[in-house]
């Protein structure tokens, strides 16, 4: 497929450099951006919206534009038609708004008391000095220790990560020249979302999880074994509770050696190639010569205002951490969604305004795999603290009456309150409509509004269009009959 002109963008960044702003009037701010991924992109966009005449300059490391990363397993299947379709802000956009966008450079070295980073590009060291600074650097996906998974110290041929663009063009090539026997390991979101892109391509896939179930970090287990049982249906293989040792062979993967974690016992898989979906870490490296505040998954602290310890320095996406809507701690922000809310807020402050986001993020989340729609929002249910008295109940609903026909089921899991009937967590599967419905609770819970108040809603009904009573209706008001079995008397 055609890659991404290059050229072309280092021409347009040219073009945007330091003489872009030649002949306009003094500015008073000055906004520096490091990395021009989603939060990036949107922050610097926002930073515009703000004030018309502030100076704003992108460092984006590589030498694509602002894409949308969540896009690249539909790109690899084929559903979308070119990765080229994924790139969102384009260099012309960024000429129009008159921001200085400058690919393939990185940011070596901040000095916050200076306020002054250098970077690294095409044109050798630069200095720049800046009002504020948002930092966007992101994440980078973690390598499991797994012996043979390196050759060299590098990713031996056959075996591959899955976050860029870059990643997901070689391992379009390489699946590219004939059927493959993939290994993926780990089931979270990108494990899952890359396994059923490869089968969708006709490749044989065998998904290895460390934990008990699929989507741990998305769902509790019990949510999680309609995805199971729809993964085994479509042919991929799953195996939970065990951990990849080795990657077999000497010039090409052979196959790979796991260990069941029940029983110690090893098993040889056959396989050619390995995706290692394993997690990611955040890229925080600029900051640890400061007195910039990390968490303790390394991940930079802020505010309200997306602000971190430091006057005008903002961190946003996945590179920094907030607090939890529901439980108040301090969680990772790995969603887009949060990522663009982020940059939105830090974008506008950086550049003068005086934005919020909400207390706390609930994590929203959804995907549709293997034919369902798997949504949650607020912590899974071991991320809540035992000293919270909860009430948990699990329904089954349908997108329509049950005399209409077409109605598909809905799973819904609902957790509150024992105290005070407080919303703190849903989670919904089905073959539709599971994420309009998140979108709902989520309303409610941000509202501060309670399962009383659920399962009073009041929604619109058509038997070709919706039931009577929501499903999310019925699931609260199971938790009112167990709140009111559980008072004395």
């Amino acid at each position: 497929m055609a890659k991404f002109d290059v050229a072309a963008a280092v021409k347009t960044e040219n073009d945007l450099g330091s003489h872009l702003f030649l002949g306009s009037r003094h500015l008073n701010m000055k906004v520096l951006i490091v990395g021009g991924g989603a939060a990036g992109a949107t922050a610097a966009q926002f930073a515009r919206k703000q004030d018309r005449d502030a100076e704003i300059i992108v460092f984006e490391e590589t030498h694509y534009p602002e894409y949308s990363r969540c896009g690249l397993p539909h790109a690899l299947s084929g559903e979308i038609p070119s990765f080229e379709n994924l790139i969102e802000f384009t260099p012309e956009w960024f000429q129009r708004n008159k921001i200085d966008l400058r690919l393939s450079t990185k940011v070596s070295d901040i000095d916050v008391h200076r306020q002054e980073l250098k970077a690294e590009g095409k044109n050798g060291t630069t200095a720049e000095h800046f009002d504020s600074l948002v930092i966007a650097t992101g994440a980078a996906p973690s390598i499991p220790r797994i012996e043979g998974v390196l050759m060299n110290e590098r990713l031996r041929d056959g075996v591959f990560q899955f976050r860029s663009m870059d990643d997901a063009e070689k391992l379009k090539d390489w699946c590219g020249r004939g059927k493959r026997k993939v290994l993926v390991v780990g089931a979270g979101l990108v494990g899952l979302e890359v396994a059923e892109a490869l089968s969708k391509m006709g490749h044989e896939v065998i998904v290895v999880e460390y934990l008990e179930s699929v989507l741990p970090l998305m769902i509790d287990s019990d949510m999680a074994e309609p995805l199971a049982s729809a993964m085994a249906n479509s042919g991929l293989k799953l195996i939970t509770s065990a951990v990849v040792e080795q990657i077999i062979g000497t010039k090409e993967i052979e196959g790979a050696r796991i260990k069941r974690r029940s029983d110690g016992k090893n098993e040889q898989i056959d396989c050619d190639t390995a995706i290692l979906a394993t997690g990611q870490k955040p890229s925080t490296s600029l900051v640890q010569r400061t007195s910039c505040k990390v968490g303790r998954g390394g991940h930079i602290l802020v505010d309200m205002r997306c602000e971190t310890n430091l006057k005008g320095i903002f961190a946003i996406g996945d590179c920094s951490e907030y607090k939890d809507f529901v439980t108040g701690a301090e969680m990772p922000v790995g969603l887009g969604t949060l990522a663009v809310r982020m940059g939105e807020v830090a974008g506008r402050n950086a550049a003068g305004g005086d934005s919020h986001v909400p207390k706390g993020f609930l994590g929203a989340r959804v995907t549709r795999l293997f034919g369902l729609e798997i949504a949650a929002t607020g912590p899974i249910t071991s991320s809540i603290s035992n000293e919270v008295k909860t009430i948990q109940t699990r329904t089954k609903g349908s997108t329509l009456p049950p005399y209409y026909p077409g109605g598909k089921d809905l799973l819904v899991k609902l957790t509150a309150s024992a105290d005070d009937g407080r919303i703190l967590s849903c989670q919904i599967v089905g073959e539709k409509e599971a994420g309009l419905r998140i979108d709902i609770v989520s309303s409610f819970m941000l509202g501060g509004l309670t399962v009383g108040d659920l399962a009073k809603f009041e929604n619109a009904y058509a038997p070709p269009v919706s039931p009577c009573v929501d499903a999310l209706a019925v699931a609260a008001q199971a938790i009112l009959i167990k709140l009111a079995r559980a008072k004395p008397g």
